[in-house]
């Protein structure tokens, strides 16, 4: 009896030494996983805070321009490639109407027909009252195909959003996302801003002679075109979406930011959204 107590007391003993041992291993693990995310957050603030900084420069030779160029930054060895989206450059999914949806819908891909039904359905999402267009969609048509969730009746809180849309392929939004915002406030786009999937599907435009707007665009000397005055007060309450990537290891990060400027020096801007991937 006595030799079976010790045997018991060793595999205690033996289990409690394992379990501790896993507890110190997975807290270790927590630990280098928090320390690594809280790097490569610190590496797109400064993504983040350089954009702000470049936009706001009061030199116009030396200001960054938010039209979706590239600015390359060094931090403590890590290369940072910064670009720069001014907002009413892209398409408000709130305000914009339906003949620029179905346009750029036919710029991804689909013929007139198709795209005018799908704009039907992105306009009812948007749309308050329970009446819907002809090709349209309301809580009741989700209800039919068992949706788990309804349409908003209301705007869009995010270019995301819009993969909740009935008839909407991941295809699709992937190739009209860039082209989106809900942060403009603007029906209409400035095409002196514009990326390639907005320009593409303005009235004229097509590919080719989109790629050759952008890259006239970025032949231009850095001052042509800059605001007046005070860039503070000129871009106050302008959104601007700022996506920061560099490599860490063996993968590449991204990080999306967008930001409304303010006129306070001291807090120069909001955080409208942030991901990372």
């Amino acid at each position: 009896m006595p030799v079976l107590s010790v045997l018991w007391g060793l595999a205690l003993l033996t289990a409690v030494s394992l379990s501790l041992s896993w507890s110190s291993s997975v807290s270790y693990s927590l630990a280098h996983n928090e320390i690594t995310q809280a790097g490569l957050t610190a590496l797109v603030e400064a993504g983040v805070n350089a954009a702000v900084d470049g936009l706001l420069e009061p030199r116009a030779e030396r200001r960054w321009r938010a039209d979706g160029r590239t600015y390359r930054l060094d931090v403590n060895g890590t290369q940072l490639a910064i670009r720069v989206q001014d907002e009413l450059g892209r398409i408000d999914l709130n305000q914009t109407d339906e003949a620029m949806l179905s346009s750029l819908l036919q710029s991804a891909g689909l013929d007139a027909q198709a795209a005018a039904r799908l704009t039907d359905k992105i306009v009812d999402w948007r749309t308050t009252t329970a009446l819907k267009h002809l090709n349209g969609a309301k809580d009741r048509d989700y209800a039919v195909r068992d949706a788990a969730y309804r349409p908003r009746n209301g705007p869009f809180q995010s270019v995301d959003e819009l993969r909740l849309v009935m008839d909407m392929t991941p295809e699709i939004f992937a190739r009209i996302a860039p082209a989106l915002t809900v942060y403009s406030g603007r029906q209409f786009v400035d095409p002196q801003l514009a990326p390639p999937e907005v320009l593409r599907a303005l009235p004229g435009m097509t590919a080719q002679s989109a790629e050759a707007t952008v890259a006239a665009r970025a032949g231009m000397d850095n001052s042509a075109g800059q605001i007046d005055g005070n860039p503070m007060t000129a871009l106050r309450g302008r959104a601007f979406a700022i996506r920061t990537e560099f490599s860490d290891a063996s993968r590449r990060v991204v990080g999306d930011v967008a930001v409304r400027l303010t006129e306070n020096p001291q807090q120069p801007f909001w955080v409208l959204s942030w991901s990372m991937r």
